[in-house]
């Protein structure tokens, strides 16, 4: 029986101290993710991701990502890698959460600038064939739905889908993401 209580007791505790430390104006957090492209081929396409946010007025933050990815393009029984590397950054709307705020929904919003290398810039393929452009330029516009939630005062689980519009990308203009992720709030 006292462990129960005990145990009552500080889960008690550790709520409220979670409440007394989320969301605060001019906080910073360092968030890493991991991102996956749906309808992927058989080999594992995805996206790893790092940044800096900065939360403003009623949960809404500032978002500053690097990303890496890689995705497969199949050609003939040989599947040919695109590297893209992004720098993502924009305004995220805080949507809904419950009354402690230990889970929010999140809508962002954000640019996107970056680089796509196509077959390691190897422009011959096993068969002969000639890619055109091994290399771009991309640059396009995202938007993320996010669910975040609260492990501790300072570590957030995070769980997104994202849709992105990319312009010169080999890949085609529009691509999706499912990810989840964790952030650190100092």
């Amino acid at each position: 029986m006292n462990r129960i209580f005990l145990t009552t007791a500080l889960l008690f505790t550790i709520s409220i101290q979670s409440f007394a430390q989320q969301m605060i104006p001019k906080q910073k957090g360092f968030e890493i993710s991991y991102s996956v492209f749906p309808q992927s081929p058989e080999r594992q396409n995805y996206a790893l991701g790092a940044g800096v946010i900065s939360y403003t007025k009623n949960g809404n933050y500032l978002f500053r990502l690097a990303e890496y990815s890689r995705k497969y393009y199949e050609y003939a029984h040989y599947d040919i890698p695109i590297d893209t590397f992004l720098f993502n950054g924009g305004y995220s709307l805080y949507v809904w959460g419950d009354l402690m705020r230990n889970v929010n929904i999140n809508l962002g919003l954000g640019g996107l600038v970056g680089y796509q290398q196509i077959n390691r810039r190897n422009e011959t393929i096993y068969d002969g064939s000639i890619i055109n452009a091994t290399e771009n330029f991309i640059y396009g516009a995202s938007g993320k739905l996010s669910l975040e939630s609260y492990l501790t005062d300072h570590l957030v689980f995070l769980v997104n889908g994202q849709l992105r519009y990319l312009q010169n990308s080999q890949l085609g203009e529009f691509h999706a993401l499912f990810g989840f992720g964790m952030r650190f709030n100092f």
